[in-house]
């Protein structure tokens, strides 16, 4: 398992303007929502010192790098100068349908978002009833990308925090943030892939703490073990090197328990300028780990991932899924993404099936046609579902194919 750098230096960042330019109710506290105010559609909370972004977003294709306004909607949290990349979704499993979701707390700290002509839909949804609150309550966005739901003492002091959406990660782990195992819930805490770049129900594969103790994390695939760091110090591991922002950062990777839980972490310790840093979990099971440098002068990108397939052996344009080996496919067979179409068989019929699954993504189309011995293409629907071809159908290559959907075609290495 190898680590593909990319290094990318740029001596400009621009903000897209299409995410809005109205940051918060309040022109005084613009990080802060407070009870009795709305954070509606337009509308976007900015964490003081302008790092992160909290409002409504459209999660569009990859290939588009932007956040949209049409289509479902969700409540997330972006950096600023990253705007397509979400770091969190607060309402991942429950869309709203159009642009009227407003986002408000009341005063027990229960963050809930009312939409019209639907349920409303609840952030953090057992909070309330569990605590005895003594003062005000108010939930602010930190430059951390931390969104904190806190009482508030006499005189505007903060108090405990209530709810923090640290503890509940969705396919991003950022710096201060902790997976691993909840001592009190006997839950565990771990980032979770999307099933597509489009639809942030959660995924096929999670990462987390081993939970025998080492010193790693693991990457699960529906369940089963799908990669693993190795050891992990602050140099990195045998399967996460980071070699290339090391030359520029020090890590700090905390593995370490508390009477709440035990727990996994990292930060940055050193560098030359200012960080972002965040650990992204794709939806074929890579870890991205994205940081960039900002100076007066410059801004760097510097990118490294974990590779759990052997791309060395196969097209360069393979997916990248590692499946076990079965009784039709040794090792040496791989889907191949082109842009094309499908045609009938010489018996003049189509030999292919669909499947309608809300939990299907790309990487489960991709697992079912391998275990079919008969299965030679599919395609993954970016909201539900897969069809398959079986032998016989023959795929025929068309460039200027208008549709946005990818045939995954099986070959081999010759």
């Amino acid at each position: 398992m190898t680590l593909s750098p990319v290094f990318v230096p740029l001596i400009l960042i621009f903000i897209p303007t299409f995410l809005g330019s109205v940051f918060a109710i309040s022109p005084l506290k613009p990080d802060t929502l407070e009870p009795g105010q709305q954070l509606r559609d337009w509308e976007q909370l900015i964490s003081a010192g302008g790092i992160f972004t909290l409002g409504f977003f459209t999660p569009k294709e990859s290939t588009t790098f932007e956040l949209g306004s049409a289509g479902l909607r969700y409540l997330g949290i972006w950096p600023q100068m990253s705007p397509f990349n979400p770091v969190w979704v607060g309402n991942p499993t429950e869309s709203i349908s159009d642009s009227s979701g407003s986002l408000s707390i009341d005063v027990n700290g229960v963050l809930k978002i009312t939409q019209a002509n639907a349920f409303p839909i609840l952030v953090n949804q057992r909070l309330a009833g569990q605590l005895s609150l003594v003062g005000n309550v108010s939930a602010t966005l930190l430059d951390s990308g931390n969104f904190v739901v806190r009482e508030i003492g006499p005189r505007g002091v903060s108090g405990r925090v209530l709810w923090q959406s640290f503890d509940h990660p969705t396919n991003t782990l950022l710096p201060g943030m902790k997976i691993g195992f909840n001592l009190r819930t006997k839950k565990e805490v771990s980032v979770t892939s999307w099933i597509s770049d489009q639809v942030p129900l959660p995924g096929a594969f999670r990462l987390g703490l081993d939970p025998s103790g080492a010193n790693q994390l693991l990457v699960w695939r529906h369940g089963e073990i799908y990669w693993s760091s190795g050891i992990l110090t602050n140099n990195g591991s045998s399967h996460l090197t980071l070699e290339l922002s090391r030359s520029y950062i020090d890590y700090e990777f905390k593995f370490d328990s508390d009477k709440y839980m035990k727990y996994f972490s990292y930060s940055i310790k050193k560098a030359n300028s200012s960080v972002l840093s965040s650990w992204f979990l794709d939806t074929l099971g890579q870890i991205t780990v994205t940081n960039v440098l900002s100076s007066n002068k410059s801004t760097t990108y510097i990118s490294e991932s974990s590779e759990p397939c052997k791309t060395d052996l196969k097209n360069s344009s393979a997916v990248c899924i590692t499946e076990k080996p079965t009784a039709c496919r040794k090792g040496s067979e791989y889907f191949e993404p082109r842009r094309g179409y499908m045609m009938e068989n010489k018996k003049g019929y189509f030999n292919s099936y669909y499947v309608d699954s809300l939990s299907s993504g790309l990487s489960d189309c991709h697992q079912n046609c391998w275990r079919n011995c008969s299965c030679i293409a599919f395609q993954a629907f970016s909201s539900n579902g897969c069809q398959y071809w079986g032998k016989g159908s023959k795929f025929v290559p068309y460039d200027s194919f208008t549709s946005n959907l990818i045939t995954y075609v099986l070959d081999s290495v010759k």
